[in-house]
């Protein structure tokens, strides 16, 4: 009788979940000036707070922090530096996609499905580290590296998939390191993920990229998996200790260098502030229109671009490909759209 009320209860918080979402994108999609376009993902999921894992504190403190010596503009973003780039124009371009500008790094186009884990703050961070190893490597190093380590064995940076600290993920990546890893059930790398999916990470363009179908998340995030120091990928055939690479230094950076670093560096990490429009994107320009206020997310920043006469930023989530673009979205850039501009962290492989 409790697993038919408990399985009750859960359908009707769904029901009133997605009727909401409904009208949402009835509101967004029918509403002026607004400029993307908002429909249904597939979460499967009764608690959308559930998908933001991102704490807030001013965790900056404890981390280096890199100031630009120019003049700042419109945006906190300079458009023109004097530094020497190797050849390259000083002129930032309008446009720039980490992806294509560095095609032989393909982790810099892959999505993680967090499922029904909100760890956000520690996919993010890992898969900033991971771009950043290939293209400090010249392409050498092109395998994934997991956040299974950094949410299950780094006892500061929170709660695991209860949520945690984007600072203090990077400080143990600098202190502890990562190591190889795909996604669920992917048998790929050292420490492959272990949190199943909550939604067929697949899209109607390419359905060779279907993992399969998977049941609704429940109310309570799912249980954080024990901190393991081995490889327990059966099928892995390197070493733990040989798999771990560290950061040399971590960091976080003024909205000046925001386009530089990264079309120097490689992808970030940023943290923005999450409504529940935001759930239902799925093409254009976003910026917030209508609904709740739900948490903090931390996403990975990859490019920039103009869409029209909007400027935005290219953001990858972790939410599987089912949502948004691919995965992927756009937001509003210079005008600090839902925190998007607030704070910048990256760090620096050790090779």
């Amino acid at each position: 009788m409790k697993i038919i009320l408990l399985f009750v209860s859960s359908f009707w918080l769904t029901c009133d979940a997605n009727d909401k979402l409904h009208k949402i994108v009835t509101h967004v999609n029918n509403a002026n000036n607004v400029t993307w376009q908002a429909g249904i993902n597939s979460f499967h999921t009764n608690d959308h707070k559930k998908l933001v894992g991102t704490f807030y504190h001013p965790e900056w403190i404890g981390l280096e922090h890199e100031t630009f010596d120019g003049v700042p503009v419109k945006g906190g973003d300079c458009d023109k530096d004097n530094e020497d780039d190797g050849g390259e124009a000083n002129v930032t371009p309008e446009t720039f996609d980490a992806r294509y500008h560095w095609f032989n790094c393909t982790s810099i186009s892959h999505i993680w499905n967090q499922g029904n884990c909100a760890a956000d703050w520690a996919i993010s961070v890992t898969s900033a580290m991971n771009d950043r190893i290939c293209i400090a490597s010249q392409g050498n190093i092109t395998a994934l590296y997991s956040p299974q380590k950094l949410v299950s064995c780094c006892d500061d940076c929170g709660n695991g998939c209860s949520g945690g600290y984007t600072a203090a993920a990077w400080r143990y990546i600098l202190r502890k390191g990562i190591v190889t890893g795909g996604d669920y059930g992917s048998n790929e790398g050292c420490q492959p993920w272990l949190v199943q999916p909550c939604n067929a990470s697949t899209t109607a363009a390419d359905p060779s990229t279907v993992l399969g179908p998977h049941g609704m998340c429940g109310g309570d995030p799912a249980t954080t998996p024990k901190c393991d120091l081995s490889c327990y990928n059966a099928r892995y055939e390197g070493k733990y200790l040989d798999d771990i690479i560290k950061a040399k230094k971590v960091f976080t950076f003024d909205g000046c260098s925001a386009r530089k670093n990264l079309r120097k560096h490689g992808p970030y990490v940023v943290t923005m502030r999450v409504y529940e429009d935001f759930l239902t994107y799925k093409s254009g320009v976003y910026h917030h229109v209508t609904g709740d206020y739900l948490g903090l997310l931390s996403v990975r920043m990859i490019g920039w671009g103009l869409e029209g006469v909007h400027a935005y930023w290219l953001l990858a989530n972790s939410w599987g490909t089912s949502w948004g673009d691919k995965g992927f979205f756009k937001i509003r850039r210079f005008v600090n759209e839902c925190w998007i501009e607030n704070f910048r962290y990256a760090g620096v492989p050790k090779l």
